[in-house]
């Protein structure tokens, strides 16, 4: 007697009993198809019978297969109620109890040969024993006569070996598996059949007798193994139905006396498989099958299916030497998959290593285009792709075949909507951005990178729409049919080839290259520290406007009749003489450093940290407070202040006029006029003399308050940046911009003063006006309009500038954005698209007006 269920690659099954999930005993129709109760059916396959005997100290028999006469040579009626061993004979259950009671023993499948006295002598067995809820299930079946195999097993798991080894792919070790199966058993057709994410199989190899119908590369959807049947895969490597046409053996009783509950028969090798597949099987033309689950790290990923035209019975030797051949074949396919993937990533890295470097090197746009040409087969490679985009520094640079630059700046302000952590790809582009449907052709899959953290700079690949042609074995959509009793699910009944066109979609990103696009991140965080260089030098540069603003209006207040301070943390950092005599001072230099709380009584000390804290948070508007200070020469005094919010130093400050309560009428107009005097000083850009942006974002805001609920008029941002500006900046340094700005904003500002409209300069090189017009295509018409004759006053000024887009002169890109949602609330939603139209117009050349809704992508 010899025990087989040493199997090296046990731990990758799943032995635990299937019970979880929802099943139902009513027909299966196509709302419960997946609820049908496979692992209980109450019934076995005639080529073997079943005993289940209880777990008391007899072993009861307590159920058992009807046909246990055909091997036992006793009927069921007469085997329940006795003890297992005075079946199966105290020698073998002793062997079965030692094996059970092994660490982990119930957990597995024990298979042994097996001597049985039964009525009329000894039979020889084989013999197969588990436990099932408490229950020990021991299963029989009869060895059938064996040819002698023409080598032994050792020598052709041998051969399987070798052969898998000198395969050089995937798919060649598996065309390789097949023929070795196939060569052993004898099938008359073996399938090596793969599942994707959704469940659906793919046949990926197969090795067949010459006149059959070839299935390779067929399809079947997820329907024909549902879910219930890949769980049973989980749990036994090999499952065979000997005869498709045979007559289920039922179980008695039905139910188990001990639990009222059916057997449960996951781990049963005799199981019954449901009639749907039986009746699957037959339109096929199948006569019996053997059924290999390919499993890895605990997970079914695919199976390798046998089928024989005619009843076939496989001897348990067979089936134990391809147990083993599935779980090494299961872990080859992996460790192939493992080396390709690891091959490719460092392909890819070595790729993405060299793209870094291009775009981390010092240069010009120019130059660093010059050098992606050079590299413009990696670029596209990387990512399997056809054409790329690549949007550095103002400029947008093509490569391979690309949809067209206004619809690549649309799309690439919708992905970067879409990315997380600087990254986004699909490919099914269409299906998610539905103006996409244009350029198919080009770009029905998608690639994003952003290259730096505001994600102006990206890069995005693509891919064309790939028109898959999908073989299923069938119509997938006939799988449910229509009988007297309404809908039900069914095999089909025709097996000829099905073609599924599959549009609007690339081939799918790999993993490999989704890794490639986190490479490539460390371009993103190298222009990011880029752009934190540059914000440092704009802020150099703005703190040399402020500066100058800041002396030229503190030398004003210097000398201004009305009291005058800055605060900075709350201290007195500036302080003109009048306010050192209100604070009874003798000079300025004596106040300034201490804190203006110093001088403040008692009961409006609150009332003084509320307001400096609110200034400092609103930073839009002026504010003024009623103060007492401290008596002096007890006397009660009162000011009335006007504060506002400003960068002082280049610290957040508050500037401050005061006066005495009570004043005299003249005090009263001089207080008046410096608090003029201020706003002018925060609403104004020191440069131009044109409203700043502070002003420019105040007025948009009372414009939104006041139409963008209203329905009479809607909103409307212009935005102007002038192209190249930071090249003239360093051709004529700063003395020459700052003249170069100047003439603008005169001339900007006349045409604004023609339509009625308000010129502002937003910061840098752009200029801004918000407008409410009319909800009506003229509206929007007299605004582009507009907009269009702001451009070509930045060219008529001719001020002479050579770049490399060419051209001799000055030119600017302008960003139109309407109102397109009344509900919307957020005003800067304008100013966001209004910048995004300017990238769309430099991105389409510069020196051109381009138009963007909010609420629209």
């Amino acid at each position: 007697m010899t025990d087989d269920s040493g199997n090296l690659y046990e731990d990758e099954l799943n032995r635990s009993l299937l019970t979880e999930g929802e099943y139902t005993d009513e027909p299966i129709n196509l709302t419960n198809c997946e609820k049908e109760p496979i692992h209980i059916p109450g019934l076995i396959q005639p080529h073997g019978v079943l005993l289940a005997a209880a777990g008391d100290d007899d072993r009861t028999i307590v159920q058992c297969s009807r046909n246990t006469e055909l091997l036992l040579g006793l009927p069921a009626e007469e085997l329940l109620g006795r003890p297992l061993a005075s079946v199966i004979g105290n020698e073998l259950l002793d062997r079965i109890e030692h094996y059970i009671a092994k660490p982990a023993g119930t957990d597995k499948l024990h298979y042994m040969d097996a001597t049985l006295d039964v009525p009329g002598g000894q039979t020889e067995l084989f013999a197969i024993s588990h436990v099932s809820e408490n229950m020990l299930i021991v299963e029989f079946e009869a060895p059938s006569p064996e040819t002698p195999p023409l080598i032994n097993d050792f020598e052709w798991v041998q051969t399987f070996f070798t052969r898998i080894k000198r395969t050089h792919s995937r798919a060649g070790a598996s065309q390789v598996a097949a023929e070795l199966v196939k060569d052993i058993l004898g099938y008359d057709r073996v399938m090596i059949y793969e599942f994707d994410a959704e469940w659906n199989g793919k046949v990926i190899a197969e090795a067949k007798n010459n006149d059959l119908e070839s299935f390779l590369g067929h399809h079947y959807p997820a329907s024909d193994i549902p879910r219930q049947a890949r769980e049973l895969y989980l749990r036994n490597w090999v499952r065979t139905i000997v005869d498709m046409d045979y007559t289920p053996v039922p179980i008695l009783p039905v139910l188990q006396p001990l639990t009222g509950k059916p057997l449960n028969l996951s781990l049963s090798v005799l199981r019954s498989v449901s009639p749907i597949h039986l009746e699957y099987m037959k339109n096929m033309g199948v006569g019996a099958t053997m059924t290999i689950s390919l499993i890895h790290g605990g997970e079914l990923w695919g199976l390798i299916t046998c089928h024989h035209n005619s009843p076939r019975y496989v001897p348990h030797r067979l089936r134990n030497l391809c147990n083993f051949l599935g779980s090494f074949f299961s872990s080859e396919l992996h460790q192939r998959q493992l080396l390709d993937d690891y091959q490719g990533e460092l392909h890819h890295k070595s790729m993405a290593q060299r793209l870094s470097r291009i775009f981390g090197a010092p240069g010009t746009s120019e130059q660093l285009k010059d050098k992606l040409d050079a590299a413009e087969d990696d670029l596209l490679s990387i990512l399997n792709a056809s054409g790329a985009a690549v949007q550095y520094h103002g400029r947008l640079f093509l490569f391979g075949i690309t949809p067209a630059p206004a619809d690549i700046v649309k799309l690439a302000n919708w992905l970067s909507r879409q990315a997380d952590d600087y990254v986004f790809s699909t490919n099914r582009l269409p299906s998610l951005y539905p103006p996409a449907a244009s350029f198919k052709d080009k770009a029905s899959g998608a690639g994003f990178l952003s290259l730096s953290s505001d994600y102006r700079d990206h890069i995005v690949w693509f891919r064309p729409e790939v028109l898959q042609t999908v073989t299923w074995a069938g119509d997938p959509a006939k799988a449910v049919i229509r009988s007297d009793d309404g809908y039900r699910l069914s095999p089909r009944k025709s097996f000829e080839q099905w073609k599924q066109v599959v549009k609007d979609s690339s081939l799918p990103w790999e993993p490999k290259e989704i890794h490639a696009l986190a490479d490539l991140k460390s371009i993103a965080l190298k222009q990011t520290e880029d752009d934190l260089r540059l914000a440092e030098e704009k802020s150099i540069m703005y703190a040399r406007m402020l500066k100058e603003n800041e002396s030229r209006y503190l030398h004003l207040m210097e000398y201004s009749p009305v009291a005058f301070m800055t605060l900075t943390g709350g201290k007195i950092v500036f302080a003109n003489l009048e306010a050192a005599i209100m604070l009874d001072a003798s000079d300025s230099a004596d106040v300034v450093g201490k804190e203006l709380a110093d001088w403040v009584a008692p009961a409006s000390e609150a009332a003084l940290k509320e307001v400096l804290g609110r200034v400092l948070t609103a930073a839009t508007q002026l504010t003024s407070i009623r103060l007492r200070l401290k008596p002096s020469a007890d006397t009660p005094r009162e000011l009335e202040m006007t504060l506002a919010h400003v960068v002082y130093g280049g610290k957040p400050s508050i500037m401050a006029v005061a006066r005495k309560v009570h004043a005299d009428e003249r005090q009263d107009e001089l207080f008046t006029e410096v608090t003029q005097q201020l706003s002018h000083y925060l609403h104004t850009d020191s440069l131009t003399e044109l409203p700043s942006r502070r002003a420019f974002e105040e007025r948009l805001v009372r414009e939104w308050e006041l139409y963008a609920n209203g329905g009479q008029k809607t909103i409307s941002v212009i935005m102007l940046d002038l192209d190249h500006f930071r090249a003239y900046n360093t051709m004529f340094g700063y003395q020459g911009a700052d003249n170069c700005l100047r003439w603008v904003a005169e001339s900007l500002e006349a045409v604004g003063q023609t339509e009625g409209a308000v010129i502002a300069r937003y910061g840098g090189a752009t200029f801004a006006l918000s407008l409410a017009i009319d909800p009506t295509a003229q509206g929007r018409d007299d605004v582009v309009k507009l907009a269009e004759r702001l451009r070509r006053t930045v060219v008529s000024l001719q001020i002479p500038h050579s770049h490399q887009d060419g051209g001799d002169y000055l030119t600017a890109s302008v960003g139109v954005a309407f109102h397109a949602q009344p509900g919307l609330e957020q005003p800067e939603a304008l100013i966001v698209q209004a910048e995004k139209a300017i990238a769309i117009a430099k991105a389409e050349g510069k020196n051109r007006v381009a138009v963007l809704s909010s609420g629209h992508a």
